[in-house]
C-alpha cells in the first residue's frame, strides 16, 4: 500500500502533526468508488497507524503494537482526492492509547482511539 506524502510534520514521540496530500493514485482508492472516488474508513485507521508506528513509535514494542480496541470512531466526511488533510496523533503511553483525527478547514474526517497491546518482552 502506498500512503499519502507528508507536507508538513511537527511533533515528538507523544503527540505529533502531519500535512497530508491526498493524491488519486494512492492505492486508497481503488475499488472506492470509480465515479466518487473516496478513502474508506479503515484506510483512515491504517494510514494513523502506519503514521504512528513510522513517526512515532521509537521503541521495538510500539513498532510491533497491534489494535486491541478501537472506540469513540467517527467518520464525519469523506475524504476525496486532490485536498490536503490534517492529521493529528496523541499517544498514552500508560493507557496504550492512540488517538487521530483527520481535519481540514473546511470538514472534519474522522477522529477515534485505538488501544494498542505492545510486545512486553522487549522491555525486559
Amino acid at each position: 500500500m502506498n500512503y499519502p506524502k507528508v507536507l508538513h510534520q511537527e511533533g515528538d514521540q507523544s503527540t505529533l502533526q502531519l500535512s497530508l496530500d491526498i493524491q488519486p493514485n494512492l492505492d486508497a482508492f481503488a475499488g472506492h468508488f470509480e465515479e466518487f472516488p473516496i478513502v474508506p474508513g479503515v484506510v483512515q485507521i491504517q494510514w494513523a497507524l502506519h503514521f504512528f508506528k513510522s513517526l512515532m513509535a521509537v521503541s521495538p514494542s510500539l513498532q510491533q503494537a497491534t489494535v486491541t480496541k478501537m472506540s469513540a470512531l467517527k467518520f464525519q466526511h469523506v475524504i476525496t482526492p486532490n485536498v490536503e488533510v490534517s492529521l493529528r496523533l496523541n499517544f498514552d503511553n500508560e493507557k496504550s492509547c492512540l488517538t487521530f483525527k483527520m481535519d481540514n478547514p473546511e470538514h472534519n474526517f474522522s477522529s477515534g482511539k485505538l488501544f494498542l497491546t505492545q510486545d512486553m518482552s522487549s522491555h525486559a
